[in-house]
């Protein structure tokens, strides 16, 4: 009885070991560029909302900044289920789906969708036009299921779609509000038609959230007290109202 005592008692103090592991530094997955949130500036270094706020994340959690990893949005969970990375810090909405399989923290900032277009798109009404989204996102699971007379077009990159629509290669687009205003820029033909969308939320989910290995609980956990901290010393608006004029704090 006692070497079955002391055989547990040595297992457990093995599994709480890896439990309580000291993360000295956090592998990133981030699909780039996804301006404003992600993207690279001038000299090639990656900067944006995501990036900047991230970075005080990983600092709080390490004392050092995160080691990013530019990944596919398409294959971005199966990276971080491979261990190419510990944590995804890259626009990701949480949803029911997404949580069979991943670890969120609580939502860090909510946007809507918008559809965007150069004609007189309906979403209603789309027979025959041809609609891009950026592959396995939510954007694209919401036009395979509401917009099906439609021709979906799926982009491994929202920068191959910008190009597409703005050369007349679509009809309409349909993308993270901010991210479609940030990419097409001032003065493009190509304009937001229709309402912004956060319904239905089983599909847009409930804000974007850091995502983790579901066994790296304590990972999860750190990071999730360094973003309530940074919410309440100032920090995130600070890095926030650099890149948006009104508030996406959650």
């Amino acid at each position: 009885m006692k070497k079955t005592l002391l055989a547990l008692a040595t297992v457990l103090a093995v599994v709480s070991a890896v439990d309580a592991k000291d993360w000295d530094s956090i592998r990133v997955g981030v699909d780039a560029p996804y301006p404003p949130f992600e993207y690279k500036a001038p000299d090639g270094s990656l900067t944006g909302f995501e990036i900047e706020l991230g970075d005080k994340v990983c600092m709080e959690v390490t004392g050092k900044a995160c080691d990013w990893i530019i990944q596919a949005w398409d294959g971005i969970i199966p990276g971080l289920l491979a261990r190419k990375y510990d944590m995804i810090f890259s626009s990701m909405s949480i949803n029911a789906e997404r949580q069979k399989r991943v670890l969120f923290t609580p939502g860090y900032y909510t946007t809507p969708s918008a559809f965007f277009s150069s004609t007189n798109f309906d979403p209603t009404n789309s027979a025959g036009k041809r609609v891009g989204v950026q592959r396995a996102t939510v954007q694209d699971t919401y036009v395979t299921e509401f917009v099906t007379d439609a021709e979906v077009v799926r982009y491994t990159t929202a920068d191959d779609m910008i190009v597409d629509i703005k050369g007349g290669r679509l009809d309409a687009m349909f993308i993270d509000a901010p991210v479609g205003m940030e990419m097409l820029g001032e003065g493009s033909d190509v304009v937001q038609v229709g309402e912004m969308m956060k319904d239905p939320v089983r599909i847009f989910g409930e804000g974007a959230g850091a995502a983790f290995r579901k066994r790296d609980v304590d990972l999860q956990a750190a990071v999730a007290k360094a973003l309530d901290k940074l919410k309440q010393d100032g920090t995130y608006d600070e890095i926030m109202y650099r890149y948006f004029s009104y508030s996406i704090k959650m």
